[in-house]
């Protein structure tokens, strides 16, 4: 009889703990959700880069000076920092799916406006319009990475997770560097002495090309050289802006067919009752430690980033051509895409040491930009080579840095949701990008000052790393409920007793 009793209690205790189990699951459909999520992640940050690496083209067709072609990333910038924590109630709210689908209405209209005309008059203002609403579309898959990774993710895939989100971004800054100039032709010019010696190449040139006066060239009559292929450069333009408008349309399509969120989450901290939307600001305006990260993380990667777009203003005095310096960005910001994967999935193996991952990558980011910067300032000699190596090691160490931050944040400020956390860090990383481009606009700056900003920017961020205090909050929640699962199955309801009593 007392034995019959001993296995009664023991399959009462057995069925509780089948349905603690049973009630975090993964789906593989959160792989569809996290394509769709890196697409827009990946298309917002090209349109955002669409100009910089075209610089030279662009300013030959539209008339544009270097000031205007900053002012395109900058305006994105400005209406990121406007809207980015209204897009974060959006999310808390209305979730991940209508949030995302928002977004790439607003990119498939912006990108659709630039395809009017190019006219310089109307398209220099269809392309600030098309720079805002493309600011405003980042807000969520610039800001969720984490959301989506905590959503869909079990714990030892999320740092991985949103490091593929966070790295698409980069990847699309990556590719305009190398889309761009492949697509647009550089300006050609011919010798003028070798154009009128020629009547028959004059006359076509004048019949075939459009050259209107706001043009910056060296005029047919009173200098030395022609711009040659304005038409087609023009043209080229255009293809360009009907390629990202199509990608945006089939973008939208796509994210059409995402859910939500899954039937059942996939693991303890994602089914924890966040903090309210007003109480979660709160708790962050407070929060020491998700300060010291953010302005850690936001200081250089908003400079890097912002930096990164002008770098052909930066290297075009050191007779570094448009297409070479597309190239080297390329490089650069991949290079950094590949080392956050790789992080990223380093982490989620040997979890709470993120601080020493991230010391370590500062640490050699900074010095590459000062091999950079002492190279542009002819303290040691200036080689391409070197070019390519320094800025590869900097953006490979830098970029790579910014998944582990995300995470590192939503660590810090649990239980506020990951979409709050997002948006504050990558409202400061916009705000200093836009303090780095309003620099632009000071009449005869020069360019020495973008490259010691930069080396300014780690040396600052990686003092504010050193201060920042480790929490794990989530991951330890995670980690002890899996750990007292098969012996206490009441363990979740007391992990989150505990966890809103402190």
């Amino acid at each position: 009889m007392k034995v019959q009793n001993d296995e009664n209690t023991s399959s009462e205790e057995e069925q509780p703990l089948l349905q603690n189990k049973e009630k975090y699951k993964t789906y593989k459909r959160r792989w569809y959700v996290l394509l769709v999520f890196s697409v827009a992640s990946f298309l917002q940050a090209a349109v955002w880069n669409t100009w910089g690496p075209i610089t030279q083209s662009a300013e030959v067709v539209f008339g544009w000076k270097d000031s205007q072609i900053g002012m395109f990333p900058n305006l994105g910038n400005i209406a990121y920092i406007i809207t980015v924590f209204p897009a974060c109630y959006f999310m808390d709210t209305k979730g991940l799916r209508i949030s995302i689908l928002a977004c790439t209405v607003l990119l498939l209209i912006g990108t659709g406006l630039r395809c009017i005309t190019y006219e310089p008059k109307y398209a220099t203002w269809l392309s600030n319009l098309c720079a805002v609403l493309n600011g405003i579309s980042g807000t969520v898959p610039c800001a969720a990475p984490a959301q989506v990774a905590n959503t869909w993710f079990p714990p030892h895939q999320r740092t991985s997770a949103t490091a593929v989100v966070s790295v698409f971004n980069y990847v699309g800054i990556a590719l305009a560097f190398v889309i761009g100039p492949q697509l647009v032709s550089s300006p050609t010019y011919k010798n003028e002495t070798h154009i009128q010696n020629n009547t028959r190449i004059l006359s076509r040139l004048t019949e075939d090309l459009y050259i209107p006066t706001h043009v910056n060239q060296r005029n047919i009559t009173n200098s030395s050289e022609v711009l040659v292929n304005f038409k087609h450069i023009q043209q080229d333009i255009m293809y360009l802006m009907y390629y990202e408008f199509a990608a945006s349309g089939l973008l939208f399509l796509g994210s059409l067919f995402i859910p939500s969120k899954p039937p059942s989450p996939p693991s303890v901290s994602a089914s924890t009752e966040r903090v309210v939307y007003r109480r979660a600001l709160l708790n962050i305006a407070r929060n020491r430690a998700v300060w010291l990260i953010g302005l850690a993380y936001a200081l250089p990667a908003g400079v890097y980033g912002a930096w990164g777009t002008v770098i052909d203003v930066v290297l075009n005095p050191q007779g570094i051509g448009q297409t070479e310096v597309g190239w080297i960005g390329f490089y650069s910001i991949m290079a950094g895409c590949v080392s956050g994967l790789a992080i990223g999935r380093f982490s989620d193996v040997f979890m709470r040491h993120m601080k020493l991952f991230l010391l370590v990558m500062f640490g050699v980011a900074g010095g590459s930009f000062v091999w950079f910067t002492l190279m542009c300032v002819k303290v040691i000699p200036f080689s391409t080579a070197q070019v390519y190596t320094s800025t590869i090691l900097g953006g490979m160490f830098l970029s790579g840095t910014v998944p582990l931050f995300y995470e590192l944040g939503a660590e810090s400020t649990f239980p506020v949701s990951e979409g709050v956390t997002g948006g504050f860090l990558t409202w400061l990383n916009n705000l200093f990008g836009i303090l780095f481009f309003f620099m632009l606009q000071i009449p005869d700056i020069g360019t020495d000052w973008m490259n010691w900003t930069l080396v300014g920017s780690v040396g600052v961020g990686l003092a504010f790393l050193f201060v920042v205090p480790e929490r794990y909050t989530r991951t330890d929640i995670d980690i002890c409920v899996n750990k007292t699962e098969t012996s206490r199955p009441e363990s979740t309801i007391v992990v989150r007793q505990n966890l809103y009593q402190t």
